[in-house]
């Protein structure tokens, strides 16, 4: 399937440029999408390459339905290339390949196509490479270049290409996004979809990634912000023994004790656990020697830790700490 530009949430600005682009008939040899992990660009980079592809483009891209698009769907258009890295990072060779690809007759009148994702993840000789193509472009060729952290980039590479921004979306279309997402319609309640948007920094790629433990971490910390079960804790504890932390394991934990924070203090609005006001604001009055904010602080440190086994240990530290048994 050949997705539309309105199909990428919230980046309606980079939407716009992009349309601007094809509008004018002069689409840069080098583009660089750049923004938080999660946020739509490479779906907005597929979406962009089908556009040049296509036949008859219109206001919403690519048309779907011709010979090139069909193409696209399918995975087998010749002038269309996506590099991944095969490895933790691109390497030389895998762009002196797209170097070589791009430097033969194309198969059509169509332009030449290639998108790097994420193209942050390269090694300084694989960077060097893509310089060299960016610098000196194969004629009717685009290259588009997908990255999480462009800080990382070369600055030589940056300078090369026209920068289309992403920024990280409302909570709203976050939740609207996930709650339409087949991996997620129907399997998770909707107070921890709309938690999962709240904490994933306005990326839908990292919400997802936070939904399978979630309601499960957060009923399991909820009890034990409220009412210490010694075994209940080192069980927890236990389960943080360095094989890696998923994305989620924190997320619901830091909601939590942010929210008892907000509601010892007097605030009412703005908490993210909303269908547990009622258990929180109850806990909220009860705050811990170092009060709730002083908490919060505590276990942000610890969630800044890497995994390994002393931050078992000083998740059982804190629970011991904040119902003052240790």
């Amino acid at each position: 399937m050949v997705e539309p530009f309105s199909a990428v949430i919230g980046q309606e600005r980079a939407i716009a440029l992009l349309r601007r682009y094809l509008g004018a008939g002069a689409v840069p040899q080098g583009l660089l999408f750049s923004g938080e992990e999660g946020v739509g660009k490479e779906k907005a980079a597929r979406a962009f390459a089908a556009a040049l592809l296509c036949r008859i483009p219109g206001e919403d891209g690519a048309c779907g339905s011709c010979p090139d698009c069909r193409l696209v769907a399918s995975g087998a258009h010749p002038n269309f290339l996506f590099i991944a890295p095969e490895t933790a990072f691109l390497k030389i060779d895998e762009i002196r390949a797209l170097r070589e690809e791009l430097s033969l007759k194309a198969f059509s009148d169509r332009p030449r196509v290639a998108i790097l994702c994420p193209a942050d993840r390269m090694t300084p000789q694989a960077a060097n490479a893509l310089l060299k193509t960016l610098e000196e472009p194969p004629a009717g060729a685009h290259l588009i270049l997908v990255a999480h952290r462009s800080s990382v980039l070369m600055p030589t590479i940056v300078s090369r290409c026209q920068r289309v921004p992403f920024f990280p979306l409302a909570a709203g279309d976050v939740a609207d996004i996930l709650s339409r997402h087949p991996d997620v319609e129907g399997e998770h309640p909707r107070p921890v979809i709309l938690l999962a948007a709240r904490v994933s920094g306005g990326s839908p790629g990292r919400a997802l990634s936070l939904l399978p433990e979630l309601a499960e971490e957060r009923e399991t910390w909820l009890a034990l912000l409220t009412e210490l079960s010694p075994a209940g804790a080192v069980k927890l504890a236990e389960s943080w023994k360095g094989e890696g932390d998923t994305p989620g394991r924190m997320a619901a934990p830091l909601s939590l004790v942010r929210d008892l924070s907000l509601l010892s203090s007097g605030g009412v609005a703005d908490i993210m656990n909303e269908d547990l006001r009622e258990p929180l604001a109850s806990a909220a009055v009860h705050p811990p020697a170092n009060g709730w904010n002083g908490a919060f602080r505590e276990l942000l440190s610890i969630s800044r830790m890497p995994p390994q086994q002393q931050k078992r240990l000083m998740l059982e530290a804190f629970f011991f700490g904040m119902h003052g048994k240790g």
